[in-house]
């Protein structure tokens, strides 16, 4: 009986399937045409309203994207060029969405809607057939294949750039409670608190691009915990850059304090950050 009670849901199952198919029938085949018109260089703000989390509002300005909601960060770029590439799919199938129930297609109250610009996709559940999701616009039904929505139900700090540094940033000084150092008119470097020693500029560079190119292991935009060591970065144009330092036993936190977000190093990687390297002597 148990046997034959599943057969009977698996036949259920595939006549509804079916049935799907049948209702949107004719739809057209993948052709060159894309689920938006947009050129990815016209792509200005991105909004993505999720069911079950908090709306992501991102946008770029003067060639850099920022998260301008709910939190204000600079953007990763990595998953800036992920959810942009969701623009550019071309459908395995379309429908002409006319006066059909958005109900069964898990389209009246989408999982997601994803703007770009002013172009709204909504996002609903997947088809049993080929498990490809519904995808709607104002005029079009699309069944895609399932490989994006991931991207767009992250956690809000997977969106923020693990970049602790802008590109470009001059570094011209650093405290930390390690080291402090600092850049004199003649642009040789010193140690305010040891003025007579001897700084290779060459160790001192190679110190700094630790700071210039870190990326953090991981970023948060919430942390509770109190941190009372400063860590300030003198940069050639702009306010210091300032951050609390958190010290753990496997790691290390820098929280900056101008937009509260944490960036978490390994503590191999902030001994790098924070002792200058020993050059060998040059041969005679």
């Amino acid at each position: 009986m148990k046997i034959r009670l599943i057969v009977n849901l698996l036949l259920i199952i595939t006549v509804i399937s079916l049935g799907f198919i049948a209702w949107l029938k004719p739809g057209q085949q993948s052709s060159t045409s894309r689920i938006t018109a947009l050129d990815t260089n016209a792509i200005e703000r991105i909004k993505i309203i999720r069911e079950t989390d908090k709306t992501i509002e991102l946008q770029r300005i003067k060639n850099q994207w920022l998260i301008t909601k709910p939190i204000t960060a600079p953007a990763l770029a990595g998953k800036i060029e992920r959810l942009i590439k969701i623009s550019q799919i071309s459908p395995a199938v379309t429908y002409p969405l006319e006066n059909k129930d958005l109900v069964p297609f898990g389209l009246k109250t989408p999982k997601v809607q994803l703007s770009f610009n002013n172009e709204t996709l909504n996002i609903g559940r997947t088809e049993s057939v080929h498990s490809r999701r519904y995808v709607s616009n104002n005029s079009q039904l699309f069944l895609l294949d399932d490989t994006f929505l991931q991207h767009l139900t992250a956690p809000i700090d997977a969106y923020i750039d693990t970049r602790l540094l802008a590109d470009e940033t001059q570094i011209i000084g650093l405290q930390t409670p390690q080291i402090t150092l600092q850049r004199r008119a003649d642009n040789t470097w010193q140690n305010p608190q040891a003025t007579s020693d001897e700084l290779s500029s060459d160790a001192v560079q190679m110190l700094l691009d630790e700071w210039r190119f870190a990326r953090a292991i991981n970023v948060s935009s919430a942390v509770n915990q109190a941190a009372s060591k400063p860590v300030i970065i003198h940069v050639s144009e702009g306010q210091p850059l300032r951050f609390r330092l958190i010290e753990q036993q496997n790691d290390v936190i820098l929280i900056s304090a101008e937009t509260q977000l944490a960036y978490t190093f390994s503590q191999a990687k902030y001994k790098k950050m924070t002792t200058l390297p020993k050059l060998g002597k040059p041969d005679a």
